[in-house]
């Protein structure tokens, strides 16, 4: 038989499941009769509160850890800003834990479980092993992941529609009359870089061009990589007039090996990138990207949490994106330029790249 959560007891007592948490936490807010009620209906229903409703009643406050990879992470702030929205408005704190994906977080997560301060944990855009996060799930602590890139899990987590996000650039170039659209991939062994990828052989199959395989590219997130990539893709007999990229990090670079072969964006090869993080408005030109809703995913990824910690799971959200139109996408030119210089001695720093890495958020 199902275990009663906190929601079930408020369905029961026909009161909101916000009154219940005050009786829990033993909050004066409550009225004797409301209070008596909530425990009869606990106690006839032999109900026994989660660890987390039992320590609220004892008068302590829990806390909700988070697990970021990086305060400078262009997406962290939205994300956490997402997150305390909601959970500000419950009897919860946040408990924020920094660790890169360059060091293993395997003993960070073990002393979140031995430490038994949080209620549940939240973790952010990781390129970790989840093996440890379903193990602490498992033994019955709440875990959320949030854009997280690695491989698909059993754990509940929060994701923007990468597959339609690209799908839906593919669309707005095809309607600017671009017919020779390029993409630079990834890296494929993330899901998210997967969706996106046939996101783009869909969009361009929907707008009834062929996919050629001549105008796709494997760049990562390595932007002296991206411009000599790119430099290669414009050197074609029939070259692209536009060029999609998997994140907007990647999109600067794009831009920059588009500068370097003596070609105008977008008037020689339009660009979409995507995230729509902060820097992309102040390209030049500004950049047309794909925007993950990260304020959203936060607030989706907190209640989520909360609800595991009363009791009700879920599988996840999936939310969607919109496509932001600004000055780096413009129509196909009636006949495309060559290029006209060569990229020999590209500078090692590009001039509007901003990237900290495959931030991917990842900067995906």
């Amino acid at each position: 038989m199902r275990k009663l959560t906190i929601r079930d007891i408020a369905q029961l007592a026909g009161l909101s499941k916000s009154t219940v948490s005050l009786v829990l936490n033993n909050s004066p807010k409550v009225d004797p009769a409301t209070r008596e009620r909530v425990l009869e209906v606990m106690r006839s229903h032999n109900y026994t509160p989660s660890s987390a409703a039992t320590a609220l009643a004892r008068g302590r406050t829990p806390f909700i850890g988070m697990i970021v990879p990086g305060l400078t992470w262009h997406m962290v702030a939205a994300v956490n800003y997402g997150v305390a929205s909601v959970v500000e408005q419950s009897p919860y704190e946040i408990i924020l834990y920094t660790s890169t994906n360059e060091k293993d977080y395997t003993a960070l997560v073990d002393r979140i479980a031995t430490s038994g301060l949080s209620a549940g944990l939240l973790v952010v855009t990781h390129d970790q092993p989840l093996e440890p996060l379903e193990r602490l799930h498992r033994s019955g602590l709440p875990v959320v992941l949030v854009n997280t890139l690695a491989a698909p899990s059993e754990l509940p987590s929060v994701q923007a529609d990468n597959y339609e996000g690209t799908r839906t650039a593919l669309r707005h170039l095809a309607e600017l009359g671009h017919t020779r659209i390029a993409c630079v991939q990834g890296p494929m062994a993330y899901a998210c870089c997967e969706d996106r990828y046939r996101g783009y052989l869909d969009g361009l199959a929907e707008a009834g061009l062929d996919a050629d395989p001549a105008l796709t590219v494997a760049g990562g997130f390595h932007a002296p990589t991206v411009r000599e990539r790119v430099s290669d893709l414009l050197a074609l007999r029939g070259r692209p007039t536009a060029i999609v990229a998997p994140n907007d990090n990647t999109a600067y670079a794009v831009m920059e090996a588009v500068i370097d072969c003596g070609l105008r964006v977008p008037q020689d090869v339009s660009v979409v990138g995507f995230d729509d993080i902060a820097s992309s408005a102040d390209t030049h030109p500004p950049l047309t990207t794909v925007r993950q809703p990260f304020p959203e995913m936060g607030r989706a990824a907190a209640q989520l949490l909360l609800d595991a910690i009363d009791g009700d799971t879920a599988p996840g959200v999936s939310l969607p994106t919109s496509l932001v139109v600004r000055e780096s996408t413009g129509p196909a030119p009636a006949k495309p330029r060559r290029p006209t210089r060569t990229t020999t001695n590209r500078p090692e720093t590009p001039r509007v790249w901003s990237g900290l890495g495959p931030n991917i958020s990842t900067q995906r």
